[in-house]
């Protein structure tokens, strides 16, 4: 769930409450994102996969009734969200793009990938920067 706040939190208006919002993030939410990734790491790669295990599926696109490919364009726009705080680490994104490329490529329908485009080129240029 707090990753899906993230996701919502990353799209607040430029006010007084968002500028709040986004500077609790490094202070305190992210610290301990971390926290939890080195005490458990296994935990935090489970809720970042395309395919999460059933406790992981709370909050946002797991509480509609939705397509698999907007489950899976919602979950990386989510991982999207927690890049720019330095959340995912090499060691965790080393292990969850392999099993989302994997969902892309057997879950999206050729008619759809485009849909993946702009996704994808941010996620290559983000890789390149590492």
């Amino acid at each position: 769930m707090v990753f899906q706040w993230f996701h919502s939190t990353a799209y607040m208006m430029d006010d007084e409450v968002g500028s709040l919002v986004e500077k609790l993030k490094p202070q305190f939410v992210t610290k301990w994102l971390k926290t939890v990734c080195d005490v458990r790491f296994d935990v935090m790669v489970m809720c970042l996969l395309p395919k999460p295990m059933e406790f992981a599926r709370v909050g946002g696109y797991w509480d509609k009734s939705c397509s698999t490919v907007t489950q899976l364009k919602e979950g990386l726009n989510r991982i999207l969200c927690l890049i720019p705080y330095n959340v995912i680490s090499q060691s965790v994104w080393e292990c969850i793009m392999p099993e989302w490329l994997e969902a892309i490529r057997t879950e999206v329908p050729d008619n759809q990938l485009k849909e993946f485009r702009e996704v994808l080129r941010w996620v290559s240029s983000w890789m390149e920067s590492l």
